[in-house]
């Protein structure tokens, strides 16, 4: 009889977080948080690993009065993850790529749908687009550069004497990145490196499915590009702001 009820327990705790988020105590595997020029709301990047959720890591973003402390039972989840502007104290704008319904073949390069919801007093503005080719494009995917130095302004991050460490196609000499979508990556307080993602919509070079290895020109490309950026020399966490930038708190 015992080991029946234990399981039946833990079965019915486990499922409570996976829908009702009531145990607070659970701590995040990771926490990033960015704040919001002139609002009291933060958002916070979060995961948790699979045991949480009973299958699936937990992870998105959420949006909180910076007052109240993070935690599972305050999660007001955002839609989605991808800011096409930086977001503002009561408007996102934000962008949802439908992974479910690719198509290679889908050459107009426009949404499939736009819808509007609300969190925590901020009005959230979606735009849906298909997926095309993932990462199987040269423009999309994951690239990686060193840089000098870098410079922030209120509403983005602009890199200097950037060099290819791998990946993907060279960038312009002084390519500078919007604000929201950028996380930064530490070690005692040192930046290891930033990692920015960044939507790409249009034609380009893509591989050939068949082909692996054979470059198809001015294909229709909507995807994700994510790129880190690499420090030369070392750079404390407290150059850079953690306005439109997300830093670790966990």
């Amino acid at each position: 009889m015992g080991r029946p009820v234990i399981f039946l327990i833990l079965f019915s705790a486990f499922n409570s977080c996976n829908f009702g988020h009531t145990f607070s105590n659970i701590k995040p595997q990771s926490l990033y948080r960015q704040r919001i020029p002139d609002s009291r709301l933060v958002i916070y990047d979060f995961s948790y690993a699979g045991a949480f959720a009973t299958t699936s890591d937990y992870k998105g973003y959420a949006v909180l009065d910076s007052a109240t402390p993070f935690s599972a039972d305050k999660i007001k989840q955002l839609p989605c993850t991808y800011f096409s502007k930086p977001p503002m104290k009561s408007n996102f704008n934000m962008i949802h790529l439908d992974r479910s319904r690719r198509k290679p073949a889908d050459t107009l390069l426009v949404p499939i749908g736009r819808y509007t919801s609300q969190t925590n007093d901020v009005q959230i503005e979606v735009v849906e687009y298909n997926d095309t080719y993932g990462n199987a494009s040269m423009s999309t995917g994951q690239m990686e550069y060193a840089f000098d130095s870098v410079k922030e302004s209120r509403d983005s991050l602009t890199f200097y004497n950037i060099t290819t460490k791998s990946g993907g196609n060279p960038l312009s000499s002084i390519p500078s990145f919007a604000k929201g979508n950028i996380k930064i990556i530490d070690a005692a307080d040192t930046i290891i490196r930033i990692e920015i993602e960044q939507l790409i919509i249009g034609r380009g070079s893509i591989y050939k499915p068949t082909a692996p290895l054979l470059l198809v020109p001015d294909q229709p490309i909507v995807g994700m590009a994510t790129y880190y950026f690499h420090p030369k020399k070392t750079i404390r966490m407290n150059a850079l702001s953690d306005y439109g930038i997300f830093k670790r708190i966990i």
